[in-house]
């Protein structure tokens, strides 16, 4: 019993630094995009703009959406292995 409150409490902290690289990557990526579309939309070419933001924004939530995925597998993995292979002892 004593094992799997102790399992449960390292899974508990293995999601947190899931969730905390997933949030760096998401306000580092964002802030590129964000840089790039603010310094094109600075200089005043409207019609750069307007082909280049559909791109930013498909590239941008298609790179997220798989990040997102992959974290959320890395963690399922790791909560179904977690007792095979005495990742906490």
């Amino acid at each position: 019993m004593a094992d799997e409150a102790l399992y449960n409490n390292k899974l508990k902290q293995d999601a947190g630094v899931i969730i905390l690289l997933l949030g760096l990557l998401y306000f580092s990526e964002t802030f590129i995009v964000y840089r790039i579309v603010s310094v094109i939309w600075r200089s005043g070419e409207v019609p750069e703009i307007t082909t280049v933001l559909p791109l930013y924004i498909i590239f941008i939530v298609l790179l997220l959406g798989i990040e997102t995925i992959g974290c959320i597998r890395v963690y399922k993995s790791i909560k179904e292995h977690m007792y095979d292979f005495k990742y906490y002892d």
